[in-house]
């Protein structure tokens, strides 16, 4: 038998800050001007939502792939992983994983993202 939650553990954690988990001012600050206004209206309603349910699961929802796309953005691959993604759903899995020239180390990739 497992024991009940204790409601006060959370069931997911928000990061923030750092090369990887951009804060919500450095997503405005950083996002490109024809999507801000779309991450503001998402982020607005997840704060509406967190303040009124006194639950984070949704604030974290939003956060998390807008986070992501900034990293691209910041990295310049942005359109390159959305074009992968399209390629793959039209069912070309020759996009899935790039060949090994194109790879790069997992530490040249944490490096240019920390720069």
């Amino acid at each position: 038998m497992t024991a009940p939650r204790d409601p006060r553990e959370p069931d997911v954690t928000i990061h923030t800050g750092g090369a990887l988990w951009p804060t919500p001012g450095q997503l405005r600050a950083e996002l490109p001007a024809e999507v801000r206004q779309e991450f503001e209206d998402e982020y607005g309603r997840a704060l509406d939502h967190a303040r009124d349910a006194g639950d984070l699961a949704r604030l974290a929802d939003v956060l998390i792939p807008w986070q992501r796309r900034l990293v691209h953005h910041r990295n310049g691959d942005y359109e390159a992983v959305l074009e992968r993604a399209r390629r793959i759903r039209e069912g070309d899995l020759s996009a899935v994983v790039p060949a090994q020239s194109e790879r790069c180390s997992r530490a040249d990739w944490f490096s240019r993202v920390e720069q």
